[in-house]
């Protein structure tokens, strides 16, 4: 079991999570773009294995999910399902990323052309 913590730029928000983390999903969706200024590289983790700290804000971008960023400086830092259990962690936001890979990319029709698709599967 590992443990990655993680945070903000103005260190107002923090997290830590533990859990398997065995790569990044990179999401292509128009909504992660806007979000995030460009695709979303992601590692998925429980959200019974997260503790987060600080001004969090949520917004409620679908009818499955909410993003979740800080209410001081405005980075974005989360995604989690309403009613799942999965809590998702822009790769950005860890304070360390080492062995992390990216295995899987999805929404790839949303694919701008500005950018070359990162390695690893297609969903």
């Amino acid at each position: 079991m590992q443990e990655k913590t993680g945070g903000c730029v103005c260190k107002n928000v923090t997290y830590s999570v533990t859990g398997e983390f065995t790569g990044v999903v990179s999401c292509h969706c128009k909504s992660c773009q806007r979000f995030h200024g460009n695709y979303n590289p992601m590692i998925v983790a429980d959200k019974e294995q997260a503790t987060l700290r600080g001004n969090i804000s949520w917004y409620t971008s679908s009818d499955i999910a909410e993003r979740g960023f800080c209410g001081t400086c405005g980075s974005a830092l989360f995604k989690r399902q309403t009613t799942g259990p999965k809590l998702l962690i822009s790769v950005g936001s860890l304070d360390d990323t080492a062995g992390l890979r990216n295995i899987k990319n999805v929404f790839v029709e949303k694919e701008e052309t500005y950018y070359t698709m990162p390695e690893g599967g297609k969903d």
